[in-house]
């Protein structure tokens, strides 16, 4: 028992100490610090992020429109090689000399050596069709028997008339208006399609009219742009000025469960999905009140089609609604846009990952700070309830208390005497329900003073401590007044 009561004492004595010295109040202090610079360097890094962020997509983008114009180049190339052909040439020259208004196109004979010279040109090369027009847009030959003869077509309207000034110009994928061989094999026209047209000259370098080679934009075109992913969510695209995706999505499989898609099993985003802000977050299970036509273009398709480039790091929906982060850019000798994007949850997930790293340690930290706090209270709750029992024991040290002579401001005075030398003894304490540093400050200077003084009629220090349980004292001479306290 006195061993155990000599290790409890040993323990409130350190305890004490420990208090004393208000250790508790450092994780506190690392609370505030580390909240202090967890949100200045979460500053710092969400900037750092955004710059590498927007050099990255920038990087991806550049690339990706590079390596577009590198493979328009080499179809523009290509297709001028073939209408520069001699033989080509005089072929079309003299198709064009026997050719007017009146002429029934599908049965004249001039016709055949033409298509007979680009038909193998054509397989070497991928292209899936032709046709030819003279300087008026009207069809002299194709490889498309309806189109002979037409010169009303919109679609072909769009680029012809560069091509007659001289230009070599690839088009925007757009329906087609011929009848094309699905995945399936079917036949049906509004397939994807883009040709691209060259201008037909004579000996003179005039152009006469215009070859325009077919191809399918979702072969070449659009497994370009399917190279620049960035992540789990990234996709690069292109889109016309009517804000409508001219590639393919990698989120078909979702756009279809979205509603966005029909659910067939040939369908695709190219040519059928709007570039357009839903108003909110479809994934998530929103869903738009108004028709998608209505709904306007995303951030990005605005600034694009207006013929800007840009980049947003700071996050927009795009034509699912889904945060994301991109780079674009507009193509006028394409009349197309390109982008780039991520989702925000990914292109920022390092800031998560840190925010809730501070969090947990900030949680940490707190929880420590709570529990040392609430230990020095149970601490201090049990050393009163010590001293209080000590006092009861009429047990003091090596003293013991045997009479209560007075109290004062601070202290109680109690006779007693030494429990070795059994000299009795007058012992002062401090009051153990008014212990602070101040109150300890004085008792240890009223003892330094008293000590100092030497006259008969003065109070003799016999003795001076702190009991384990941290109760202070002095003893003195008994013979004393014993109103000094």
């Amino acid at each position: 028992m006195t061993w155990a009561r000599g290790t409890v004492s040993a323990r409130l004595s350190q305890t004490g100490s420990f208090l004393k010295q208000q250790l508790w109040i450092w994780p506190i202090i690392a609370v505030v610090v580390l909240g202090i610079l967890g949100f200045t360097l979460r500053g710092a890094i969400e900037s750092t992020i955004k710059d590498n962020l927007q050099s990255g997509l920038q990087t991806v983008l550049s690339l990706e429109t590079e390596m577009l114009r590198n493979w328009f180049k080499t179809q523009q190339e290509t297709a001028r090689s073939i209408a520069n052909d001699q033989a080509i040439r005089e072929s079309f020259a003299a198709l064009l000399a026997t050719s007017d208004a009146t002429t029934e196109l599908s049965s004249a004979e001039p016709q055949n050596p033409l298509r007979t010279l680009l038909l193998p040109r054509m397989s070497s090369h991928s292209y899936v069709g032709f046709f030819a027009t003279d300087r008026n847009g009207r069809i002299l030959c194709s490889s498309h028997e309806g189109l002979e003869g037409r010169s009303d077509i919109p679609e072909y309207n769009e680029f012809l008339p560069r091509v007659f000034d001289g230009e070599s110009v690839v088009s925007v994928p757009f329906p087609s208006v011929v009848m094309m061989t699905t995945k399936s094999g079917r036949m049906q026209t509004g397939q994807p399609t883009m040709y691209v047209g060259v201008p037909i000259r004579d000996d003179s370098f005039h152009v006469i009219g215009a070859l325009a080679l077919q191809i399918r934009p979702d072969q070449e075109f659009t497994s370009i742009l399917q190279y620049g992913r960035v992540g789990e969510s990234g996709e690069t695209y292109a889109f016309n000025r009517n804000g409508v995706l001219v590639s393919n999505s990698r989120f078909d499989t979702d756009l279809i469960l979205l509603g966005l898609l029909p659910d067939e099993d040939e369908s695709r985003s190219l040519l059928n999905v709007h570039v357009r802000d839903p108003g909110g977050d479809m994934t998530e299970g929103f869903r738009p009140s108004v028709r998608r036509i209505h709904r306007p273009l995303t951030v990005m398709a605005s600034d694009a089609v207006a013929g800007n480039s840009g980049v947003n790091v700071e996050g927009y929906r795009d034509y699912r609604g889904v945060p994301v982060v991109g780079a674009w850019t507009w193509l006028p000798d394409y009349q197309m846009g390109v982008t780039t994007e991520v989702d925000v949850a990914q292109a920022f997930r390092p800031i998560v990952i840190l925010q809730r790293a501070f969090w947990s340690l900030f949680i940490l930290l707190a929880l420590s700070s709570a529990a040392i706090f609430v230990f020095t209270l149970i601490v201090a709750r049990m050393r009163h309830d010590a001293q209080k029992a000590a006092l009861e024991a009429q047990k003091l040290g090596q003293y013991t208390l045997d009479q209560k002579l007075g109290a004062g401001a601070m202290g109680v005075v109690y006779k007693g005497h030494h429990s070795m030398l059994r000299r009795a003894t007058a012992i002062k304490l401090l009051d153990v329900d008014k212990v602070n540093d101040e109150s300890i400050a004085r008792f240890e200077r009223e003892v330094q003073i008293t000590c100092q003084l030497n006259h008969a009629n003065t109070i003799a220090i016999y003795d001076y401590g702190r009991t384990p349980e941290g109760v202070f004292y002095y003893a003195m001479r008994l013979s004393a007044p014993a109103d000094h306290c």
